[in-house]
């Protein structure tokens, strides 16, 4: 897929992605969800495939809570008044503040090119405000996906964690399904924990909304742009 830097891409996501190239091209991440259920059968497929992710000598330094029903919508309203209650969150892990200036327009870019596709003004602070808040709602999503570590935090528990948040967006794309992995549901972790009954013990790394997307939404064809493979990879011979 070739396309230029600078023009928004908007790509329909519909249907399944049965390849795994599919998968990989038209995965995005997606904020605006359909009401309609997830069968329970394809979760449990979904995640048990999951599992099958790489880690450090098979450590799985995981754990995966999948919420639905009630149970998704009581954590949802709880950060969502913890959200709009409290002025600073407090992940677990910190999250990560110095980024190289390439990386910074990068980022700068993507915000505003999701905002523009959301119909939000740049200026408009209220309105980026109630749309940074749908977050903890799981963007309306019918499934909320909490990912929990016990491992003491380094480098390649990172790489394991990550590796497995990859698969569960793959394989949920190949069936069709949308997802949007979220830093910040792991804003406040002791509404989590309170919650869903977790020790003190466990983590909260992240999480994932997950469901079927709105049809016709123009936020969630939004596809946002890569870097030319001139400037990223290299071939050495």
């Amino acid at each position: 897929m070739s396309a230029d830097a600078n023009e928004t891409q908007y790509i329909d996501i519909d249907g399944e992605a049965p390849r795994v190239d599919d998968a990989v091209l038209s995965r995005h991440s997606i904020r605006d969800y359909s009401n309609r259920p997830v069968p329970r059968e394809t979760l449990e497929e979904l995640f048990e495939l999951a599992l099958r992710a790489p880690s450090w000598k098979n450590s799985q330094p995981w754990r995966i809570y999948v919420l639905t029903g009630a149970t998704r919508d009581r954590v949802a309203a709880s950060l969502v008044k913890a959200a709009r209650e409290t002025q600073s969150s407090q992940p677990d892990f910190e999250w990560p503040a110095a980024y190289p200036a390439d990386a910074r327009r990068r980022m700068f870019d993507l915000g505003m090119r999701v905002y523009e596709a959301a119909g939000i003004e740049r200026k408009d602070k209220a309105a980026r405000d109630e749309f940074m808040l749908r977050n903890f709602n799981f963007f309306g999503a019918p499934v909320g996906v909490f990912i929990t570590t016990t491992f003491e935090p380094n480098y390649y528990v990172a790489l394991d964690l990550g590796c497995l948040l990859e698969s569960i967006m793959l394989l949920a794309r190949a069936r069709g399904l949308a997802t949007c992995p979220q830093a910040a549901l792991g804003a406040f972790p002791e509404v989590v924990r309170r919650e869903l009954a977790l020790s003190d013990a466990e983590r909260v790394v992240c999480g994932l909304s997950m469901g079927y997307a709105t049809p016709d939404s123009k936020l969630n064809r939004f596809h946002s742009p890569r870097a030319p493979l001139a400037e990223l990879l290299q071939f050495r011979e």
